[in-house]
């Protein structure tokens, strides 16, 4: 089966904390971090215990499906008079799959290299590798590298406690374009509070809401689809710009079906990112 290839690594784990008041007419600024900053991405997606079935003339199967993808990578930002360009610099990638007990252990596409992107016209990061051509896996590695570059998940602005905005959740519609061209995706964040972090500094905490899917006919006729729903927390220090957490859990269906028969799968996701300010770039 192909979906083992559907996921991507973006969440985390939440730090406890203490719950910090604000006033109702108190406004928190909610931004990315600079583009200029360096950062370093730690991300963990794991499926366990999903399902598969295929029906046939032949008649049924079933299989159980385990995934875990961590991948480890530097980003680093070069200011030219063009635009600058942006580095990710993969130090791990790595995926075990589990099938019916069976585990198998590889390294995805892009481990240990580095992936370069520059804007597009429509002002898109665009990811690849210089001086080689990408095919396959690693070229959709690559667009998931830019559906994660290209988040703006933060307005970029003041809001209040309990204040909601859309965010455009590309890293999850990249993952949804393996089976179906134009997934519809919508994603919703919320000021639930600010806190003080372990540390003293003081952090928000978002909630996070994603919901899509789509369908897709085939050259042969079959039909593809795909469903995904996903719901956790984003935690952003306030005073420590670049030092983000966020954490995913909820599942991802997927399936093709015929005249012949038909291919289904059912995967539970748990998807965790530590985002960090990388003091000492590796170049």
């Amino acid at each position: 089966m192909k979906h083992a290839h559907l996921l991507i690594a973006v969440c985390s784990s939440l730090l406890g904390t203490a719950s910090l008041p604000l006033a109702a007419a108190e406004l928190v600024l909610l931004k990315d971090p600079d583009p200029q900053m360096a950062l370093k991405i730690e991300s963990s997606t794991e499926a366990k215990g999903g399902r598969s079935e295929t029906k046939d003339a032949t008649g049924q199967a079933r299989q159980s499906i385990d995934i875990t993808r961590t991948r480890l990578i530097h980003r680093t930002m070069h200011p030219d008079a063009i635009g600058g360009e942006v580095s990710y610099r993969i130090f791990r990638d790595g995926i075990t799959t589990t099938l019916n007990g069976k585990p198998s252990i590889k390294s995805g596409g892009l481990e240990g290299r580095t992936a370069k992107a520059r804007k597009n016209g429509a002002g898109n990061w665009t990811f690849s590798i210089p001086g080689a051509s990408a095919f396959g896996e690693a070229a959709g590695d690559l667009e998931m590298l830019g559906g994660f570059e290209n988040r703006k998940w933060l307005p970029g602005r003041k809001v209040a406690i309990g204040e909601s905005w859309n965010f455009a959740p590309n890293f999850i519609r990249r993952a949804l374009q393996r089976d179906v061209p134009n997934p519809q995706v919508i994603g919703i964040m919320k000021l639930r509070k600010v806190e003080k972090a372990a540390d003293g500094t003081r952090q928000a905490v978002i909630d996070c809401y994603i919901r899509g899917g789509g369908s897709n006919t085939l050259v042969d006729g079959a039909v593809a689809e795909a469903e995904t729903g996903l719901a956790g927390t984003l935690t952003v220090n306030l005073d420590q710009p670049g030092l983000m957490k966020l954490y995913l859990s909820g599942r991802l269906n997927t399936g093709t079906s015929n005249a012949r028969g038909s291919a289904r799968a059912v995967m539970p996701l748990n998807m965790s990112v530590k985002i960090s300010p990388l003091l000492a770039p590796t170049r």
